[in-house]
């Protein structure tokens, strides 16, 4: 598959996130950030990650270890980061991307994405799943 492939999968779905297997869409997702992967992890049984495919809004580190996590081997996206790539060979995941940018910015541009900045320094799937869910509850609360 080639990236501009991935882009229009996500145009024609009208997602920010989809799995496939094979070449069958097993789930889509609008929600943004981290979300899709997450609910996903919950939701989604059954299926042996070796033979999925992530396509993806935005890769970040965070992003890259959650589908290292689920065990997904390939990923292709418009936009992933420097920590993103080295996580991805450090993991020996297959990483597609048009775009490489130093970090995933936060949503007022001002910065590192929080739950980037929440993997910065780890690259062990558990301890970066427990770093990740942590930010969230963070973050959610200052919302409240």
């Amino acid at each position: 598959m080639k990236v501009e492939l991935a882009n229009s999968i996500l145009e024609d779905n009208q997602s920010t996130c989809v799995i496939l297997k094979g070449d069958k869409i097993i789930y889509t997702s609008s929600f943004i950030g981290v979300k899709p992967l997450l609910v996903f992890m919950k939701e989604s049984k059954g299926y042996d990650p070796s033979e999925l495919i992530l396509v993806d809004k935005v890769i970040g580190k965070a992003a890259l270890l959650l589908a290292a996590k689920i065990g997904i081997p390939e990923i292709y996206t418009p936009v992933t980061s420097l920590a993103a790539l080295a996580a991805a060979k450090e993991h020996n995941i297959s990483l597609n991307a048009a775009d490489v940018v130093p970090f995933i910015e936060n949503r007022d541009k001002t910065g590192m994405c929080p739950i980037e900045m929440s993997v910065r320094n780890t690259s062990d799937l558990d301890e970066a799943f427990l770093n990740i869910s942590e930010t969230i509850k963070v973050l959610m609360a200052a919302k409240a």
